[in-house]
C-alpha cells in the first residue's frame, strides 16, 4: 500500500515518519529544501524520550515521485488550511484512491470534496503536539491521537484506522465529521487568538482572569452556533471537548480558570500556540480564517452573533494582512479588552 504525505511541516514528518518505521511504503511531498533534506539524510523522530531513524522517500512534485507512488491508495493532507485551494492541483496529478486530511480548522474537507467528491474523502484530527527542531528532527511534545470519520457513511475508515495502530498511533473513529472537526477546532482557539494578537505566551493570559472569561465567551459562543447546526461536541484524544461543555456552565468560575488554565498550557506540549508561531515568522496567511473566521461565518449564516470570536478574527486578520500595527496589541490586554467591548 503507497502512501503519499502532502506537507513536510513537523506533523506531515511525524506521520510519514511513523508510518515508515511501521513498514508502510511511504513518500513526502514537500518544499524542494525539505526534499534535499531527506534525500540526504533519515528522518528521526523522538518520542517518549527514545529515538529512532527512518529513510524517507521525498519530492517536491508528484511528477518527480518513483512510479509506485503514482496513484497511490492513500494522501494524506497535512498543508496548513489556507494552502487548501493550492494543493488541490497536486491531489489532481496523484490521483489518489482515498484523501485523508489531517488539517486543523473548518471547511477543508467540504473544499476536498468539491474538488473530488464526499466518497473520497475521510476527515481526520490529529491531537500529537510536535516541535520540528531541524528539518529532518521531529520531537513528539505530546502523545495524543488520531481521530477518523467518513463524509459520508459509505467511506470506510477502519481499514486506515489500522494503519495508524500499526504505526503506534491511539485512533478513535466517529460516525459524525462534523462533530469531531468542530471540537478539535474549540480546542485549538482555546488561548490561541489572544496569544498572536498580544505577543504573550499562553500561561500569562491565563494568569489574567479578564483574559480566560474572552476564551470562555468564545468557547460558549462556538457551542452555540454548534447546537443551531446540531453539531455535538465529542472528546478527542487528549482534549475533552464533551467534558467541557457538560459540566462547564455548572462549574464556579474559579475552579473552571484552574482546569481550563491546565488544559490549555498543557495541550500543545509547552509549545506556544500556531497563531502566534506564523505570526511572528512573518506569515501574511492565518489559520485563525479556518477557525474564529469559520464560526463567525457559520454564525452568520443560521443568524447568530458571536461578537468576541468574530472580534478577535477582525483584529487577527487585519494584523496579519497588514492593515493594523501589531505593535498597537502587543502585551496589551486593556486595549484588547476594550476593543472586544469586554
Amino acid at each position: 500500500m503507497a502512501i503519499v504525505i502532502v506537507g513536510g511541516g513537523a506533523i506531515g514528518l511525524q506521520v510519514a515518519g511513523r508510518l515508515a518505521l511501521s513498514g508502510r511504503e511511504c513518500a513526502v511531498l514537500a518544499r524542494p529544501q525539505t526534499v534535499d533534506a531527506l534525500l540526504d539524510r533519515s528522518l528521526s523522530i523522538t518520542l517518549e524520550g527514545e529515538t529512532r531513524r527512518v529513510r524517507l522517500d521525498a519530492a517536491a512534485l508528484p511528477d518527480d515521485l518513483l512510479g509506485s507512488y503514482h496513484r497511490p491508495e492513500l494522501a494524506i493532507v497535512c498543508v496548513k488550511g489556507y494552502d487548501t485551494p493550492g494543493v488541490i492541483p497536486t491531489l489532481r496529478a496523484l490521483k489518489p484512491g482515498r484523501i485523508l486530511t489531517l488539517q486543523n480548522g473548518i471547511g477543508n474537507e467540504e473544499l476536498l470534496a468539491e474538488a473530488f467528491g464526499q466518497q473520497q474523502i475521510i476527515a481526520g484530527s490529529i491531537t500529537t503536539s510536535v516541535e520540528l527542531p531541524g528539518p529532518t528532527e521531529v520531537v513528539v511534545t505530546k502523545a495524543g491521537g488520531i481521530s477518523l470519520a467518513g463524509m459520508t457513511p459509505a467511506t470506510r475508515v477502519k481499514q486506515w484506522a489500522e494503519i495508524f495502530t500499526q504505526a503506534e498511533f491511539p485512533v478513535e473513529l466517529h460516525p459524525d465529521y462534523r462533530s469531531m472537526k468542530w471540537s478539535k477546532a474549540l480546542l485549538n482557539m482555546l488561548g490561541n487568538a489572544q496569544a498572536a494578537i498580544l505577543d504573550m505566551p499562553v500561561p500569562e493570559i491565563y494568569a489574567n482572569s479578564r483574559l480566560v472569561h474572552v476564551d470562555l465567551t468564545v468557547a460558549y459562543e462556538t457551542l452555540a452556533v454548534m447546537g443551531k447546526l446540531g453539531i455535538h461536541p465529542v472528546n478527542l484524544p487528549g482534549y475533552p471537548a464533551a467534558t467541557i461543555a457538560r459540566f462547564a456552565p455548572f462549574t464556579p468560575g474559579p475552579i473552571l480558570r484552574i482546569l481550563m488554565r491546565r488544559m490549555v498550557g498543557g495541550g500543545r506540549g509547552g509549545k506556544d500556540p500556531s497563531l502566534l508561531r506564523d505570526l511572528r515568522a512573518g506569515r501574511t496567511r492565518s489559520e485563525g480564517e479556518q477557525l474564529y473566521g469559520a464560526v463567525a461565518a457559520a454564525a452568520t449564516t443560521t443568524g447568530m452573533s458571536v461578537p468576541v470570536t468574530a472580534g478577535l478574527w477582525r483584529i487577527l486578520g487585519a494584523i496579519v494582512r497588514g492593515e493594523r500595527p501589531w505593535q498597537e496589541f502587543r502585551r496589551q490586554p486593556e486595549r484588547l479588552l476594550a476593543e472586544l467591548g469586554l
